[in-house]
């Protein structure tokens, strides 16, 4: 893909195909003529620096900002700290503990810090639960009481509650699933591929794969899926495991909701980064040959870029860590990030007192934090993850160049498909055009 770019307006081009442009700030999109795009590169003509000037300083009304607001509106819970599997490349201490095993949270020390964020938010809105572990199944007990008083404290007030798990899909036993479907769980399965990737880098305990185990309960609940939120198959790819077109085509004989890949968040390997975004341009080609526009958005990265691009909404924040989003661990600690538990540097309160003051460094909006705002991919990334820019350079607001430049990469496939997708008719307006 070659990449031209003049201020807020870059261009991209694939061989065979027409040139396509963004506006950064704007979220438009649109094909340019081939004298424009030669324009972009020799500067030589000043009627079209002049239109290219023009679109550059223009601003769209109808561009709207996703900023998180200092409402807590969701909660990540560890219900368990322990897990039934030994994942190559488990971020949570290698076992799923985060390096302080526990068993199950206690239930009564967590009902009165639900209360305590349910008692701040205004009669309206939603307020989301994600149980993660370890293996959050490992306490379905826990899940279903937390559940519960959550719809319990909500009932009348306009609020609506939402639950999401992610489970290694190792416990998906027809009570589990029932409990699921009670709580309408939007439900994410972890698994890496088929057998021979899956179960090397995500054994059983013993040293077993897992893969027929997880295949077995995938297959249990999707018979049921019209009784639970949503279901998504996620896998994560490392150095070991870049295998990212086979696992697509695995994926693919699920019926789920969603296809996610995400490259392992302690991964700093050069090669295995450029890697993981040539197997994404392909899978992208992959679903777009098979299903067009709608194949291509059950890969969730795609389906995200596109809703973006579609509302015309920038996003200032890659996450709402420290500002909608807070995590309570096993032992009822309070942290701003998933990955973050068990770092006692990060802990930012215990049970219902949480420090303000250690809330206030998230209070500012990523981009103008990270220093993004010459990116051109600043309104799709949200100033990246912080964790990750901090496992690679020492600091949350110091970014992580690997990191950038995948973003960068993918964004730019996205918005090629995006627009193969609209097919715009761009020749009323001269020589660009505007989505």
């Amino acid at each position: 893909m070659e990449i031209r770019r003049q201020n807020d307006i870059i261009a991209f081009r694939v061989q065979g195909e027409s040139p396509v442009a963004f506006h950064a700030r704007n979220l438009e999109v649109a094909d340019i003529s081939e004298e424009l795009w030669s324009e972009m590169d020799h500067a030589s003509d000043d009627s079209l620096q002049s239109m290219l000037s023009d679109w550059n300083t223009e601003e769209n009304p109808d561009v709207s900002t996703h900023s998180f607001g200092k409402d807590i509106r969701a909660l990540t819970i560890n219900v368990t700290q322990i897990c039934n599997l030994k994942c190559t490349y488990c971020a949570a201490g290698g076992d799923g503990t985060y390096g302080s095993a526990q068993t199950k949270i206690n239930v009564e020390k967590t009902l009165p810090q639900l209360k305590y964020f349910l008692e701040k938010l205004p009669n309206s809105g939603t307020f989301r639960i994600s149980f993660l572990g370890g293996e959050p199944l490992l306490y379905p007990e826990g899940i279903r009481a937390i559940a519960n008083y959550v719809k319990l404290m909500t009932a009348g007030r306009n609020i609506t509650p939402q639950f999401s798990i992610v489970t290694n899909g190792t416990l998906l036993t027809d009570a589990n699933i029932e409990l699921l479907q009670e709580i309408k769980a939007n439900i994410s399965v972890s698994i890496d591929g088929a057998a021979d990737e899956n179960d090397a880098a995500r054994p059983m305990k013993n040293g077993k794969g897992s893969t027929e185990t997880v295949v077995a309960g995938l297959n249990k609940l999707l018979a049921k899926k019209e009784l639970v939120g949503s279901v998504a198959l996620h896998g994560v790819f490392t150095a070991s495991n870049m295998n990212v077109s086979k696992a697509y085509e695995f994926y693919r004989q699920f019926p789920a909701d969603k296809y996610e890949f995400t490259y392992s968040v302690s991964e700093q390997n050069q090669e295995a980064s450029d890697l993981f975004v040539r197997e994404m341009r392909l899978i992208a080609a992959m679903a777009y040959t098979s299903g067009g526009e709608a194949a291509l958005r059950k890969i969730g990265y795609f389906d995200g870029v596109f809703n973006a691009l579609d509302q015309q909404r920038r996003t200032e924040n890659f996450c709402g860590a420290g500002k909608s989003l807070l995590v309570i661990d096993a032992r009822n600690n309070v942290f701003t990030c998933p990955w973050d538990v068990g770092n006692a540097s990060e802990k930012v309160g215990q049970g219902t007192e949480v420090s303000s003051d250690a809330l206030e460094k998230y209070s500012r909006q990523l981009i103008e934090q990270n220093n993004c705002q010459t990116c051109w991919a600043r309104y799709l990334c949200g100033g990246g993850c912080m964790y990750i820019h901090k496992e690679a350079t020492g600091s949350k607001n110091r970014k992580n160049g690997q990191f950038c430049e995948r973003m960068r990469s993918l964004a730019g496939t996205a918005i090629l498909y995006f627009k193969k997708s609209r097919q715009t008719d761009i020749q009323e307006e001269g020589d660009y055009g505007k989505h």
